[in-house]
């Protein structure tokens, strides 16, 4: 009996199949031999939305770093009032007044930033492949952002502080886009409050 051409092509198509899977483990293997095990030390000037400064992010444990910065940062203001006043017609009927106003500006500071991150998602990443190449991965952080008014309306200095949640992501082989979030308090040589959530975005230029 002739071998069976069927049998034969099923054959050659399952070693394909074999060597191809094969080839693609090593691949994914090497990649994820490449990646970084660890997080780096990195210098940054960071290029934020309304700000510009450096920042050095220093390595003290295996997913945790302390950074350090200085630079402007900017700071856009919008106040918006609504006033309602109460008025009497001559027959004695009650009617009411709307009025509003509104106004901002745009003013730059010196500021100082410090704070820690640990990158929470950094060896799950590993293991999925995934690219960890300058600290590419989701951190939780506490932050710490000193401003230096120019004596404004009395105000000699203001602290934020808060926790921060944020990722870096690369967008380039020196390039890193850089988001986080977080809600923070507002400390002055006024008072200290509340002030909502803030955060940063932009692209980080490494040196």
């Amino acid at each position: 009996m002739k071998p069976s051409k069927i049998g034969h092509n099923l054959s050659l198509i399952f070693v394909l199949s074999v060597c191809c899977s094969l080839v693609s483990f090593a691949q994914q293997e090497t990649v994820q031999n490449k990646q970084p095990t660890e997080v780096a030390s990195l210098n940054k000037i960071r290029l934020n939305l309304i700000g510009l400064g450096y920042e050095r992010e220093q390595k003290i444990g295996k997913t945790t770093t302390f950074y350090v910065g200085a630079g402007l940062e900017g700071s856009f203001i919008y106040n918006y009032e609504l006033q309602i006043q109460q008025t009497y017609s001559s027959n004695g009927s009650l009617n009411y007044t709307y009025t509003s106003k509104s106004n901002s500006e745009f003013k730059i500071f010196p500021a100082l930033n410090t704070g820690i991150r640990y990158y929470y998602n950094f060896q799950r990443r590993i293991k999925k492949g995934k690219n960890t190449f300058n600290n590419a991965a989701g951190y939780i952080a506490f932050d710490m952002l000193g401003l230096f008014p120019t004596k404004e309306e009395g105000i000699d200095y203001q602290i934020n502080l808060g926790p921060m949640w944020g990722f870096q992501t690369n967008a380039g082989k020196k390039v890193n886009f850089e988001l986080c979030l977080g809600p923070g308090f507002a400390i002055t040589n006024k008072e200290t409050a509340f002030y909502g959530v803030g955060g940063k975005i932009g692209f980080s230029f490494l040196l």
